[in-house]
């Protein structure tokens, strides 16, 4: 097939193509990080305190709160201090509200849309109404096809860092850096002088069966091994639809002296699904359809198969005079599978005197990445220009080489009724594989940032500059980007435990897929934002207000002079109020509450109208949970909490057609700890709520039905 020939029938399939891959004062309560920060005093430079000793405390309670965080700043920094909203979900929290999946857990952070588990190939999440990514201990994961690494599963995550708008100044890989925030996953590690872990098995509704551990084995005094995974069968409230989850997570620390700690860690994470493809908008809002109907042909359709290997080393170095070093290597290797069966109106809607059955079409997708990146950087403290400042200068490399295939030919396999479905439609062959895309992206950075501190005024600057090479083969793009990305910020402390704070920061990246006449040019984002920091130990309340504004250039829109091309003229904007808080008054509670206003609108486009709402993305938004805990008398060991969470209405489509209503759910759960076991009941949907949420499978307005009330049991065993 010619260039321009394959160039065209992308044009026309690539939506299909493109949605497929597509704090000063720390709470009591909170335990010490790992690695002691540098940036926590100068004058202590040269102390023992400056080695890569791990620090040992004793917490009162299981706090949800978290002092500080080194994925703004690659520095651990008091979170009260970082001029960027930042949020931090401990490992305490994902276990009292019993998630297991990085959407359950994305919930707990304002402004977030996360990816549902059966979207995990079809769209990223969405922060602030633009594409996040997910990074892994820091190191991007291929950001055209991120959404491919939804993890299995949390048991290998200690903690998830969101950070809110551009981070372009620190981060970077892949396509370039997140227009609209980061994800961070931080790993459990293991700890030497230390063995134990537990195991444990979830069961309940759908047929689920999840049995998971970690556990840690202290070798020596100087190495120590860690290994976590689960396995998870379930089947789902939507017709057909059932999978399998597996992960698996091995590291290795080695300790040869206080100041130098090396690690080696794999992990392997595959998920197989039935791919569910949605249920036409309007009929299943309208209450025409079966809401858990199966809209596909699912005799004979194979699994969607998702995956995930990747290694890494990383070295610590701790410096006499309090500098770090810190440099880590990964190499990231995902492969997919993809077979779905559809529905597609826009190329065959239904008889009018029979609406509701609709012809299905079979597609086969197969998709192979491979990225090796590398972040080496150096921190080190200073005293100059009369205060304390923490410097860091670090170089970043990566190689992404991304390959994905289609094999549709149009050609239907019958029809079902979604109204009163019979599945009774085989998928039949494979369909060859006739479109691909072909893609290299190789990254060289290096990135300077100084933060520094002025009694109660704690400034941070930072600048990137990043070359990037991107090759598309079958358009013959070659394009070489050059770009400075900026970071600017400050805060100060108003009375203890209380900051305000503003900052400025960039983000630019390639544009995944782009089918035009031109070269392309990157997408680029930039965010303000101003707010104030909580950490008040006193009253046990901590959490950030912020109020925000963000701009997306470069979006590409169709060019109005060739229907199979596309410009990048398009401009888009959010802006709103976010508010995410933590009050603990004693160690027996906790109270977490968000929410979001978030006003996302086209801007500037050649065909949408301007005020547009941006897709998927509710202007309300937000959450309410609480736990408490009896720590003495007859109950001592029991715990019980619950949440609720809602979102307003979600537009489907650009321009804005039709949209999702608004929802609330209840979740609650209760957990008894008795010697060395816990066991623990969770309901999802405790009222019961039917509605449809937002789904994204090719082009046109689909939904999928809310989860159903669902039950589950665990027992975990502490070894």
């Amino acid at each position: 097939m010619k260039k321009t020939s394959i160039a065209v029938s992308l044009a026309l399939i690539y939506p299909i193509s493109q949605l497929a891959f597509a704090q000063s004062m720390p709470p009591a309560s909170t335990a010490s990080p790992a690695i002691t920060s540098p940036s926590a005093g100068v004058s202590g430079a040269n102390s023992a305190a400056q080695d890569l000793a791990t620090v040992v405390v004793t917490e009162e309670g299981p706090s949800y709160v978290a002092a500080s965080s080194n994925s703004a700043t690659r520095t651990d920094t008091p979170l009260i201090q970082t001029p960027q909203s930042i949020s931090v979900l401990k490992r305490s929290l994902l276990e009292d509200q019993d998630v297991h999946t990085l959407a359950g857990a994305l919930v707990n952070v304002s402004g977030v849309v996360p990816t549902k588990p059966e979207e995990a190939l079809l769209i990223a999440p969405i922060i602030r109404g633009f594409p996040a990514e997910t990074y892994l201990d820091g190191l991007s994961i291929f950001g055209g096809n991120q959404q491919a690494f939804n993890p299995a599963g949390l048991v290998g995550v200690e903690r998830i860092d969101v950070l809110k708008g551009p981070s372009a100044s620190l981060y970077g890989g892949g396509l370039g850096s997140p227009l609209g925030g980061l994800i961070n996953l931080q790993s459990t590690r293991p700890e030497i002088g230390r063995s134990g872990g537990y195991v444990g098995i979830r069961a309940g509704s759908f047929s689920t069966k999840n049995p998971y551990g970690d556990y840690n084995i202290a070798l020596s005094d100087q190495l120590a091994l860690r290994l976590a995974g689960e396995y998870q069968d379930n089947n789902s409230w939507i017709d057909k639809v059932h999978g399998k989850r597996a992960f698996l997570q091995p590291s290795i620390l080695f300790k040869p002296s206080a100041q130098t700690e090396l690690l080696v860690s794999g992990q392997y994470n595959r998920t197989r699904q039935l791919e569910y493809s949605g249920l036409p908008a309007q009929q299943a809002l309208a209450g025409q359809i079966d809401r858990n109907a199966f809209a596909g042909a699912p005799i004979g359709q194979p699994l969607t198969d998702i995956n995930n290997r990747l290694g890494k080393i990383e070295l610590r170095h701790a410096f006499d005079g309090g500098a770090r070093l810190n440099a880590t290597a990964q190499f990231y290797r995902s492969t997919i599978g993809q077979y779905g069966s559809f529905v597609y109106p826009a190329i065959a809607a239904p008889d009018p005197s029979t609406p509701t059955s609709y012809p299905i079409f079979p597609m086969t997708m197969e998709g192979t990445t491979r990225e090796t990146a590398l972040d080496v950087n150096l921190s080190a403290p200073v005293d100059m220009l009369g205060g304390r400042h923490e410097w860091v200068v670090g170089i970043g490399y990566d190689l992404t080489k991304f390959y994905s295939g289609m094999g549709f030919d149009g050609t239907s396999v019958g029809s079902i009724d979604i109204a009163n479905p019979q599945y009774n439609l085989g998928f039949g062959d494979k369909s060859p594989i006739t479109l691909t895309q072909t893609d290299r992206y190789h990254t060289l950075a290096a990135y300077v940032q100084d933060q520094a501190h002025y009694g109660r005024w704690h400034l941070t600057g930072s600048l990137r500059f990043t070359q990037l090479q991107f090759q598309e083969a079958e358009q013959g793009t070659d394009k070489t980007y050059h770009h400075v990305s900026p970071r600017a910020g400050v805060t100060f402390d108003l009375a203890p435990g209380v900051a305000l704070y503003g900052g400025y920061a960039t983000a630019f990246r390639a544009p995944f897929g782009f089918i035009g006449s031109s070269t392309p040019e990157p997408e680029t984002s930039k965010n303000v934002e101003i707010g104030m920091k909580l950490a008040d130990k006193a009253r046990g309340l901590s959490g950030t207000l912020a109020l925000f504004q963000q701009t997306r250039n470069n979006v590409t829109t169709p060019d109005l002079s060739n229907p199979l091309f596309s410009i990048q003229t398009g401009q888009q904007r959010a802006r709103g109020f976010e508010t995410d808080l933590t009050w603990e008054p004693t160690p027996a509670f906790s109270l977490l509450a968000n929410y979001a206003y978030t006003d996302a609108n086209v801007t500037r486009d050649n065909t949408l109208p301007v005020g547009d709402k941006l897709t998927r993305v509710p202007k309300h938004s937000g959450r309410i949970a609480f736990r408490y805990r009896v720590r003495d008398g007859m109950a001592q060991g029991l715990a019980f909490g619950a949440g609720i969470s809602a979102v307003s209405a979600r537009q489907l489509t650009l321009p804005n057609t039709v949209a999702a209503p608004g929802m609330a759910t209840v979740d609650a759960q209760a957990a008894y700890d008795f010697g060395r076991y816990t066991m623990q009941a969770s309901v999802y949907n405790l009222t019961g709520r039917r509605t449809f949420e937002p789904y994204q499978y090719f082009g046109f307005p689909v939904v999928m039905p809310n989860q159903t009330r669902s039950f589950y049991l665990t027992l975990k065993v502490r070894i």
